[in-house]
């Protein structure tokens, strides 16, 4: 195993930005919900302080998944025609969007709403914004709408995966496992 990617497979570094990403995400979707969910529980504002925790793990994630993608090499997709590498670079490009969309607009709805940023009650992030309820509920807004886009872009991402490793037999899942 090596740390950096090579032309035929992902580097164990590519690999763990990957399913540690993975991972976060699909403990943040459930939670976000569930928190929305339980209006008048005791344990809401804690839940918040998980989920916007994680949030920002997964937004300096993101941005070191990039910078490493960015100063490395991809691999190339086996036997894959022009359309299907152009369809995996606009389901890469729309995974990292909103993978640094959704935390930057929670951050955005928690300063406009005038509420503390902690992390896993340690301290404080400073706000991105002042107080403003009008950009608060746009905030609001891109960030459910741009959940529910990834998780179709997840499924669409999940489902090439498994298409590759059991129909078409390659070594796509195969090489981001460890």
């Amino acid at each position: 195993m090596t740390m950096r990617n090579t032309d035929q497979d992902w580097g164990t570094l590519s690999k763990l930005f990957h399913w540690l990403t993975a991972l976060l995400i699909f403990i943040q979707i459930p939670l976000g919900f569930y928190a929305e969910e339980i209006k008048d529980s005791p344990f809401r504002p804690e839940l918040f302080v998980i989920h916007k925790s994680l949030g920002m793990i997964v937004l300096i994630l993101v941005i070191e998944r990039l910078l490493w993608r960015i100063m490395g090499t991809v691999p190339e997709i086996p036997n894959a025609s022009e359309m299907q590498r152009r369809l995996a670079q606009l389901a890469h490009g729309l995974l990292y969007g909103l993978m640094l969309l959704i935390p930057i607009s929670g951050w955005v709805i928690t300063s406009a709403a005038n509420k503390p940023l902690n992390f896993f009650w340690l301290f404080d992030i400073p706000a991105i914004t002042g107080p403003d309820k009008a950009l608060k509920s746009l905030a609001v807004d891109v960030h459910v709408i741009c959940v529910f886009i990834l998780i179709a872009v997840l499924l669409a991402h999940i489902g090439a995966a498994l298409h590759h490793h059991f129909k078409r037999r390659d070594s796509v899942l195969k090489r981001m496992w460890f």
